[in-house]
């Protein structure tokens, strides 16, 4: 909290030298002699310019003064339609802590913007499909930062951090040759399964997504023995604690982005994902380059959305297989040549 004092202070400085040196510009203009109209006009307008220039950045740096303000946060703050009670001193201290942090970081934020508005439509589809609350997609924000290739020191993948013993549990296949945990779509399902699962266990969002962080032995142990299931009454691994708060601030920020200055050009977007997820069946030995080729894209970009196949060739058998919506026509053509490969199905 130190470097936020530091930077509101700084900020302040900065606002008070800039207000300062507007009055002294405009003092220092003065009235135009009598016989220079004319250059006294050009003077002026490049004046005006001048200050109005000025009169921005001041207006600049007293928004970013301004975000500083925790009732400069939504009223009220909500997370999976809960409300987080920041009239509790001790609830505000832990949110302001993940908020603040988080807009020290204005790079980061960016960035999170970004992947968020680049995986929202894919993953916000399934959410919808399976009736969950939209708010989840901000875990798995908080989760992998939206990065696929994502791997913990815990050894958890993808975008969902997906340990391999939960992530076969929720039907993904881990093994030699695929590990699904790195397949967006198959682990946004599992993801979103397993949540629901938890939540069906303790009939509430914020403890289902703290078991998801912290394993629901341990939920169910605290809530046993502390007698409450409110989680801003439990006592937990600080980790854990600080998870939620750091999934309602994530949310609070994206929504509001441009509230606490972050601003993006339409123009720097990255690609929304939209994928087809197509089932086939190899009789043989197949080397994977052949899928990119029936794409028609690189081999690189082939596996960029096909993180889960992890060596180049597979063994005979049945494997999904992503494939860019606008490729898939190419594709479907492109496959008939190779009479060992057989379209099981074509998913969504």
């Amino acid at each position: 909290m130190n470097r936020v004092h530091k930077k509101v202070r700084r900020h302040r400085g900065t606002l008070r030298f800039i207000c300062t040196f507007i009055i002294i510009q405009i003092l220092c203009i003065g009235l135009p002699a009598h016989g220079d109209a004319q250059t006294s006009h050009k003077k002026g307008t490049t004046v005006e310019k001048r200050v109005s220039d000025l009169e921005k950045e001041v207006a600049r740096l007293q928004s970013e003064t301004e975000i500083y303000r925790i009732d400069y946060i939504s009223d009220p703050l909500t997370l999976c339609d809960k409300r987080i009670p920041l009239t509790r001193e001790d609830t505000r201290e832990r949110y302001e802590r993940e908020f603040f942090l988080f807009l020290e970081n204005k790079g980061l934020l960016t960035i999170l913007v970004k992947r968020y508005l680049k995986y929202s439509d894919m993953i916000n589809g399934e959410i919808q499909r399976m009736a969950l609350p939209p708010d989840l997609i901000y875990l798995a924000i908080t989760e992998s930062y939206l990065n696929p290739r994502a791997i913990s020191p815990a050894s958890a993948g993808g975008i969902w951090q997906f340990i391999k013993e939960t992530g076969k549990r929720e039907g993904l296949s881990v093994n030699d040759h695929i590990d699904e945990r790195y397949n967006i779509k198959k682990a946004t399902r599992a993801g979103l399964t397993h949540l629901r699962r938890l939540h069906g266990e303790f009939g509430d969002w914020l403890i289902a997504m703290a078991a998801y962080n912290a394993g629901a032995g341990r939920l169910r142990e605290a809530i046993e023995n502390q007698e409450t299931k409110d989680f801003f009454d439990l006592y937990l691994p600080e980790e854990t604690e600080r998870y939620i708060l750091r999934i309602a601030a994530i949310k609070e920020i994206i929504k509001n982005r441009e509230r606490f200055g972050i601003y993006i050009d339409e123009k720097t977007l990255y690609k929304p994902v939209n994928l087809t997820e197509i089932s086939l069946d190899l009789d043989r030995e197949t080397h994977i380059n052949i899928f990119a080729k029936c794409m028609e894209a690189p081999y690189r970009t082939f596996r960029n959305f096909n993180l889960h196949l992890r060596k180049y060739r597979l063994p005979k058998g049945t494997y999904a297989i992503n494939v860019p919506f606008e490729k898939k026509e190419t594709f479907m053509r492109r496959i008939k040549n190779y009479p060992y490969i057989t379209v099981v199905s074509e998913g969504r």
